[in-house]
């Protein structure tokens, strides 16, 4: 058995804090992620575990277990599920045998996942669009992906559908859903777990067209070390044709060169266009994350509920970093209505939340916003539902921190000094 890579979870009585810890988002490439997650308000949409942790250990109120480092590369395991032929449906509502018609005779690679998850499930979809793209790319129609819903009671197919357009899905790409039975069928044959839908451990298993190898690893496994593995290195693609340096070699070598982490971020971040409460355009990765230490989290101005006091505490913090000359650290709000959050509109709502200087409001055009948003694990089809959630980071180590945006100023100063003395693995 394979745990996603270092991921450990914290846990004292119930009135203390739920804290965990996982550092292996680009593991392919020697990113790493942490998340942190606190407890808060009763509105938070809470993180979720999504994998048995490897261990426990003491923990204090609002502290966050120290992250290891990750492995250069993910840890491949041969596995051996006996792939059951239940009857399924896909996101088209088409029913199908889940063996006979998805994965007899073909290469697979599956990964699980729900759509009302809050936190590494659309990482882990965002994973599976870039590595759709890269077949694409490599003109690689023999693979087909599937994503299998640990909660099918909720994932309808038109759920499904809706979820698979939010992440670009084409042809090739196959959602499924079914009975509660045909599911844990599956989900007991790849050793997932069957209980709560927050605890279903996040794997990808890959298999070629015999059937009869299988291997598995994390779900948040580099784009390029899946494809890699599923069809061979970019110079080996099936046309023949070199493909550009940007896509050859991102697979099981660790990033040694600043270059190279950088066009990681970039990828995974997305570097996409999009506009500042100044009405600047900026690059999302490139000039408001890259090298630096900071606090992200989603809005929109016309919040009537979570938003306004999310910000004020927000705004407490940054006036704690400012008294103790923490001025390095930059915070980053993403409207999650950018249609209706002009720069003049995020303008506004920061004056009457006496922003400061190194506090980034961003809005833009849609497409690209809800991407960022879907990247960070933080969009939700109404802005009304949005998330009470908070990254803390250390863009330039890897070391990210999850929390819920209403805890205590002094836990958010923790976590930011966590990052910002963070010295990497």
């Amino acid at each position: 058995m394979i745990h996603p890579p270092v991921m450990h979870s914290v846990m004292t009585r119930p009135s203390r804090s739920l804290s965990l810890s996982l550092r292996s988002l680009w593991a392919a490439a020697g990113l790493t992620l942490g998340l942190l997650l606190s407890p808060g308000a009763a509105q938070a949409h809470a993180g979720h575990d999504h994998a048995k942790p490897a261990a426990t250990v003491p923990g204090k109120a609002g502290s966050a277990p120290q992250a290891k480092a990750a492995p250069s590369a993910p840890t491949w395991e041969a596995a051996t599920p006996r792939v059951p032929d239940v009857q399924v449906r896909d996101q088209t509502g088409k029913l199908l045998r889940f063996n006979t018609d998805l994965v007899k005779g073909r290469k697979v690679a599956i990964n699980f996942i729900f759509t009302s998850c809050t936190s590494v499930c659309s990482p882990m979809t965002a994973t599976f669009r870039a590595v759709q793209q890269e077949l694409k790319a490599r003109k690689r129609d023999d693979v087909h992906l599937i994503s299998v819903s640990v909660d099918p009671l909720t994932d309808t197919p038109e759920t499904l559908a809706a979820f698979g357009r939010k992440f670009g899905a084409e042809a090739g790409w196959t959602f499924v859903t079914g009975s509660r039975k045909s599911i844990d069928d599956i989900l007991k044959a790849f050793a997932i777990g069957t209980g709560d839908p927050d605890d279903h451990a996040p794997l990808v298993y890959l298999s070629d067209e015999s059937g009869r190898t299988w291997t598995r690893s994390s779900g948040l496994a580099a784009p390029l070390a899946i494809v890699d593995r599923l069809v061979g290195s970019s110079t080996q693609a099936r046309d023949g044709a070199d493909r550009p340096a940007t896509t050859q070699k991102v697979s099981t070598a660790p990033a040694t060169d600043q270059t190279t982490r950088q066009k990681l971020g970039a990828e995974w971040f997305t570097n996409l266009p999009v506009r500042t409460q100044t009405g600047n355009t900026v690059r999302f990765y490139d000039d408001l994350l890259k090298d630096r230490v900071v606090v992200l989290n989603s809005f929109f101005a016309s919040c009537k509920e979570v938003c306004s006091p999310m910000t004020h505490n927000l705004a407490k913090v940054q006036q704690q970093l400012a008294d103790k000359s923490m001025s390095n650290v930059h915070l980053v709000s993403v409207s999650v209505d950018p249609v209706n959050d002009t720069p003049e509109v995020l303008r506004g709502y920061a004056s009457r939340h006496s922003v400061r200087p190194g506090w980034t409001f961003v809005t833009g055009k849609k497409e690209n916003v809800d991407w960022v948003l879907h990247k960070l694990g933080l969009y939700e089809d109404s802005k009304d539902e949005h998330t009470a959630i908070l990254w803390v980071g250390n863009e330039r180590t890897g070391l990210w921190m999850k929390m819920h945006a209403m805890s205590p100023p002094s836990a958010i100063m923790n976590a930011i000094r966590k990052a910002q003395n963070d010295r990497g693995a």
